[in-house]
């Protein structure tokens, strides 16, 4: 074999194994959100650059005429689109569930999304719920599950990245610690389920009609650049985000672990110098306060299926036979002490 050919075909070998796990996954995916292969830096797929006007349709059943990959906006920095199209379709689902459980006056339920988690939520109907008239229930029973949708979308995407980061692998193959808080995840993800959000509200159009839609007018409203800047931006970044080029050898030199739950923003990670004079386009973090406007109230609580479980217990204190935590009160205190395990790593 010609000099590096073994090399070659390791690395050939390693990103087919990967893949094939990956697309395996992808395709069993269950909880009614169909997980995406997300773009990033020092990906065994490679970093797909598409050009942003051919992205196809999106599809919540299928990946069948849709491309996903790495765009980049002067107002949002890098988007993941897969991560966009995910954000959207947990909402979506979510809110689903949400609704038929509301429309049963259920006050307690639970569901799963994507990784091994339960989520545990107990409603609080306001006190005039049952006195309100049949079409002010109606216009809660379709608001409010949407509104929940996007709180719990988020907080499980959140909640994917922490679970990264400590080690969790979806493939259950190969760590994704690497793509955990990547400067594109939060700010993809929490557009994703703006996105979600809108299409939901759209009564004249299907769900993927409305996306397929939305994703291109944000996208043009967050000024899209061709497939040619977006790598351009790519090389001004590489040995500055991370170093390396292929998975395993990849170090990551810069995360963004923005959440939104300190300003209740989540701001995007510019690359200096590709759009001059651009101002970043923040996104609110969704809250349970949206709840209030109709008189709900929600308690969330989310229990890991994972053995990593004890090493995220452990990051924060918390006791061993404590089942499940409380997002609005453990995430704040997962995000710190991930923020300082990443500071000792540099």
């Amino acid at each position: 074999m010609e000099p590096g050919g073994y090399r070659r075909f390791a690395r050939g070998w390693l990103i087919a194994v990967a893949m094939g796990a990956i697309i395996f996954i992808v395709g069993c995916s269950s909880g009614g959100a169909r997980m995406r292969l997300g773009a990033y830096f020092g990906s065994p797929a490679g970093m797909p650059f598409p050009s942003p006007d051919k992205l196809g349709t999106h599809r919540s059943d299928s990946g069948v005429g849709e491309t996903n990959g790495m765009v980049y906006t002067c107002k949002g920095g890098f988007i993941d689109i897969g991560h966009v199209r995910e954000g959207a379709d947990r909402t979506a689902y979510i809110a689903e569930v949400a609704r038929e459980n509301l429309t049963k006056g259920k006050k307690r339920f639970s569901f799963r999304v994507i990784e091994p988690s339960r989520y545990w939520v107990k409603v609080t109907y306001p006190d005039t719920w049952n006195a309100l008239s049949q079409p002010e229930r109606e216009k809660a029973l379709k608001e409010v599950p949407i509104l929940m949708g996007q709180y719990l979308a988020h907080r499980s995407m959140v909640w994917h990245e922490i679970m990264t980061w400590y080690g969790f692998a979806i493939t259950g193959l190969f760590p994704e610690t690497i793509s955990s808080f990547s400067c594109e995840d939060p700010y993809s993800d929490v557009l994703g389920t703006y996105l979600g959000v809108q299409a939901l509200r759209d009564n004249g159009h299907s769900f993927n009609e409305a996306m397929t839609r939305l994703i291109n007018e944000t996208l043009k409203e967050l000024d899209v650049q061709p497939a040619r800047v977006a790598r351009r931006a790519r090389d001004k970044v590489r040995g500055k985000w991370y170093t390396g080029g292929f998975y395993f050898f990849v170090t990551m030199k810069k995360h963004n672990f923005d959440a939104g739950l300190d300003d209740g923003f989540i701001s995007p990670v510019l690359v200096s110098g590709m759009c001059p004079n651009a101002k970043p386009r923040p996104w609110p973090a969704p809250s349970m306060a949206s709840l209030s406007k109709y008189g709900f109230k929600m308690d969330v609580k989310i229990e890991p299926l994972i053995w990593q479980k004890g090493k995220i217990w452990n990051s924060i204190g918390l006791a061993k036979n404590v089942r499940r935590v409380d997002p609005e009160v453990h995430f704040p205190a997962m995000l710190d002490a991930i923020k300082r395990s990443s500071r000792k790593s540099r």
